[in-house]
């Protein structure tokens, strides 16, 4: 383990235990204030991203921002570390709530602050629950969160783009939301790539493609929304 390895499990442990005041002022004003709870957390989530990034000696660059819509979205990207989450969130302007495992539900302070910024708990397991998920995702959709989803649903050993799960797209068809493909490169140079829970400097290229709904793709194509994604993140890996 690298000092910076232990700089970050530090700056998270601290984190999560002294802002359990704000965490709970948060949860109060959702009461009342709904919107301004979410854009209060998502800075304050944005911030501890940008923070754990530069401890982590992390540079980025980001094409694309011009293509990411005004309006609500869905971001569907490649996944192959878990720090593909903090660079997305990070690039992202005004945050993004994520679909995440549900294990991740579990984790005292963690699991707050998520739930905070939007972000849902899938249960792979359970076709039930996991439909449960693109609804609530949908409602996010509606009510003006955008989210982001890896639709690979596990990360990536080798780089490579896996299968998309085809039903990772509904909430943004049932929302009529836009979906923004998303190509990250250089991520599991950061951590998985390192022997030992290694955390090195890197940089990362993060990609915002050119929007599109499922409604608008040709009759031939809308039931596989999800080929359209993986086909625009490969070309946007490729340009990278």
């Amino acid at each position: 383990m690298t000092f910076r390895s232990i700089c970050i499990a530090v700056y998270v442990f601290f984190y999560l235990i002294f802002t359990t005041p704000e965490r709970i002022r948060l949860k109060k004003l959702e009461q009342t204030d709904p919107q301004k709870a979410s854009r209060i957390a998502q800075a304050h989530v944005q911030k501890v991203f940008r923070h754990l990034l530069k401890i982590s000696g992390v540079t980025i660059e980001v094409n694309g921002l011009e293509n990411i819509p005004d309006e609500a979205a869905l971001f569907v990207g490649n996944h192959s570390s878990y720090f593909d989450i903090i660079v997305t969130g990070a690039a992202i302007p005004g945050g993004v709530g994520f679909v995440a495992k549900d294990s991740l539900g579990n984790i005292p302070g963690l699991s707050s602050w998520m739930k905070r910024i939007h972000c849902l708990f899938l249960d792979r397991k359970d076709i039930r629950k996991g439909l449960q998920t693109i609804l609530e995702g949908a409602e996010y959709l509606k009510e003006g969160y955008s989210m982001c989803i890896y639709p690979e649903g596990t990360r990536s050993t080798n780089g490579e783009l896996g299968e998309f799960k085809g039903g990772s797209l509904k909430m943004a068809q049932k929302a009529k939301a836009p979906i923004v493909p998303v190509a990250i490169r250089g991520t599991r140079d950061i951590f998985e790539n390192n022997p030992g829970l290694r955390v090195r400097p890197s940089h990362v290229t993060i990609s915002f493609g050119t929007p599109f709904k499922i409604s608008e793709l040709p009759a031939t194509e809308k039931k596989f929304a999800g080929e359209h994604a993986k086909q625009a993140i490969a070309d946007m890996l490729a340009q990278q």
